[in-house]
């Protein structure tokens, strides 16, 4: 089961990309970004439905090394991350201070790692359903998982409650990766058509937009919510949309998702924090620099992903989290 969907991958590349700009230096100063960073928050669930798919597939058939194949990957991804943004924190920021909190153990070492972290527990929480054969209560988990995220963020302010947010961002990746179970389970790919895709996007972004729009008179910051109910909608549209179209795995964006979604969304902020510190070194920023500088920045990460890959391979491996010997294809012929 290890036949790639293009689709996927190419919303994979597109969605790495999106968080690269919405994450970009100077990004407070353009409100365009601003809009893309709330219509964007189908990006982080749709990586959790895209793994939740997949698993799916290599559990159907091996149940058991499924999950220790997947376990053994995560926690080792994981935890080289950490330690390398621990190494970058020390060089940046020359001190660890504010990294020693029980906190770190849920955020990671640096402010996007989250996902890593909200990522194991999605799994554990997984692993506990299938083992004890209560998959039956996947949909409990689901629905469960989505109303305490929302309670704990953003409508907290509605019932006088202050959960710090990683609580929510943590147990984000229970639901999503729940659902692209199911629909791999239940091969809705073949049975839902795009225009039921649409209508999810079309709708989820409707609700966000409103969603915002009520938040704001209660909260600051509504438009940096990580995760809002118009989201479910639309990451889950944003999927199905991406199962159903017909674009090979050969396909250059294709390949690009396949290849440096993972590495670009692990490493902008090491980049952003470079160009940004070059450029007030050596520029007078502007209007015209602040609407360039996204894409400069993610144009030089891709070109630098792509160099390592293919130069230093073994460095563009083992930055992903893999320490294994490369393996060389061997083509079958077809009997």
């Amino acid at each position: 089961m290890n036949q790639r969907n293009g689709g996927i991958d190419v919303f994979r590349f597109l969605g790495a990309c999106l968080v690269f700009l919405c994450h970009s230096i100077y990004s407070e100063y353009l409100p365009t970004l601003n809009l893309l960073g709330l219509l964007g928050r189908w990006v982080v669930p749709f990586f959790f439905l895209v793994s939740g798919y997949y698993f799916q597939k290599s559990y159907a058939t091996r149940p058991v090394q499924a999950f220790t194949k997947t376990a053994k990957n995560l926690l080792f991804v994981t935890l080289f991350v950490n330690l390398f943004y621990l190494l970058f924190a020390i060089l940046t920021e020359e001190t660890i201070q504010p990294l020693i909190s029980y906190f770190t153990l849920l955020t990671g070492t640096y402010f996007h790692l989250w996902f890593l972290t909200s990522m194991v527990l999605g799994y554990a929480v997984l692993w506990f359903l299938l083992r004890n054969k209560l998959d039956r209560l996947l949909p409990y988990a689901i629905v469960g998982s989505l109303l305490v995220v929302l309670v704990f963020m953003p409508y907290n302010y509605l019932l006088g409650l202050k959960p710090h947010p990683i609580y929510a961002r943590s147990l984000l990746s229970i639901p999503f990766l729940c659902i692209g179970f199911l629909i791999s389970k239940h091969a809705l790919e073949g049975k839902v058509s795009k225009l039921i895709a649409y209508l999810l996007i079309g709708v989820g972004i409707v609700i966000q937009l409103g969603e915002v729009r009520f938040l704001s008179s209660i909260m600051p910051d509504a438009a940096r919510i990580n995760f809002l109910v118009g989201t479910l909608p639309l990451s889950v549209g944003i999927f199905l949309l991406s199962l159903r179209l017909s674009i090979s795995p050969d396909h250059w964006l294709s390949y690009y998702g396949r290849r440096y979604s993972f590495p670009l969304y692990l490493y902008h902020p090491v980049v952003n924090l470079g160009l940004q510190r070059i450029f007030d070194k050596t520029m007078v920023m502007g209007e015209f620099m602040y609407w360039i500088s996204p894409l400069v920045g993610l144009g030089v990460c891709i070109m630098l992903l792509v160099g390592l890959d293919k130069f230093t391979p073994a460095i563009f491996r083992a930055l992903c989290g893999d320490f294994s010997r490369p393996r060389y294809k061997v083509e079958e012929k077809s009997a």
